[in-house]
């Protein structure tokens, strides 16, 4: 079946409730970084505020986040703001109800056919082992290929699992070569660990994994490589690393953002440590992203399912922003949802095979 694109339905407008609706209540924010009282807090649910009788839907809803608007009269539109980006005289939007009776109204049918029965974007329930998921990957290639072909924005979270892997490793690789990939964001060791293989031909020190114990060794050499070079940009154009996805990247003009955690006890260049910076560098690209795999990396999972949204605006079109979460682990994939990502598709499985099945599907 060729797959379409669900068509967005916006409410009907003519409704006496929505018509009667008074306009929402703004109040100015009067130092940085701090919201008025009663600020109303977004979902991941399309949201209309009614501005000077008109009523403006916020194509960029995501959780924790509040709503500015620009009151003027002809140019009614809303910004969506995370509460540390509030600046002095932003007018944010006041209320805690969302059936327009403060001007503010959730609508959560617009995905939805004619026909009451009718799933087609939904919010997603449990999945399990148990869950038969070959209906939700061939769904996913269908999209893929939709979003190639219509230069949608396809952003990874890449675990280190798919870096120990040569198979996985491998197929990350040609997905990016192939177009399918236009964003990944990891930790330092996921990228490291690629680089590592495609310059020592090793990973965690070693070739086969049978008899050698695990060493930092190559691993250190290889970030040491990357800082005397100043980039791993550089380090890729000198030519000492062989093959990877990281190479991928640089030669493809995939950006690959480094969110540096606690944990991390030496960091490539590109790494950002500062926690603020990483989460503006990743929101850049979930602001844009049409569709998003994460992949066996459950707090990058988690931080980067809720800054994006679940439906977004794409050159004039309203569309769903496609979400797959793979885990091995029944609890990191149902994670996102508890934390109030509700459109995320899981897949429970070895992201490693995940990744080999994509790859064969879309470039066999």
């Amino acid at each position: 079946m060729k797959f379409e694109m669900p068509k967005y339905h916006h409410p009907n407008f003519d409704q006496d409730f929505l018509v009667n609706a008074p306009n929402v209540t703004l109040e100015e924010v009067q130092v940085d970084g701090i919201s008025p009282r009663n600020y109303h807090a977004l979902s991941v649910f399309p949201e209309y505020f009614k501005i000077n009788g008109k009523w403006v839907l916020a194509t960029q809803s995501r959780m924790d986040t509040v709503c500015v608007a620009i009151d003027k009269e002809g140019e009614e539109s809303v910004n969506i703001v995370e509460f540390r980006n509030l600046k002095k005289g932003d007018k944010v939007v006041i209320g805690r109800t969302e059936d327009a009776s403060e001007g503010i109204y959730v609508w959560t049918q617009g995905f939805l056919e004619d026909s009451a029965d009718s799933d087609t974007f939904a919010f997603r329930s449990g999945r399990s082992r148990e869950t038969a998921f070959s209906v939700d990957y061939d769904t996913l290639y269908d999209v893929l290929r939709y979003e190639k072909a219509n230069n949608g924005y396809v952003t990874l979270i890449v675990g280190s699992a798919i870096s120990l892997d040569r198979d996985s490793r491998n197929a990350l690789e040609r997905l990016v070569r192939q177009g399918y990939v236009q964003a990944i964001f990891c930790g330092t060791e996921t990228a490291a660990f690629d680089l590592e293989k495609g310059i020592y031909d090793t990973t965690w020190g070693q070739k086969t994994f049978e008899k050698e114990q695990n060493t930092t060794k190559n691993l250190f050499a290889t970030i040491n490589l990357a800082r005397k070079y100043g980039s791993t940009k550089a380090l890729v154009e000198s030519g000492m690393v062989k093959d990877g996805f990281m190479k991928a990247c640089v030669e493809m003009n995939v950006p690959v953002v480094i969110a540096g955690t606690i944990r991390d006890r030496f960091a490539l260049p590109e790494t950002i440590n500062n926690v603020y910076e990483a989460q503006n560098a990743m929101r850049s690209h979930a602001r844009k992203t049409s569709t998003i795999i994460m992949m066996s990396a459950i707090l990058y999972t988690i931080a980067t399912g809720n800054m994006t949204p679940s439906y977004n605006e794409f050159d004039g079109t309203v569309r769903p922003v496609y979400m797959y979460t793979i885990d091995i682990q029944e609890f990191a994939v149902n994670k996102l949802a508890d934390r109030g990502t509700l459109t995320a598709v899981s897949i429970v499985t070895n992201a490693q095979d995940f990744i080999r099945n994509v790859d064969r599907a879309l470039n066999s």
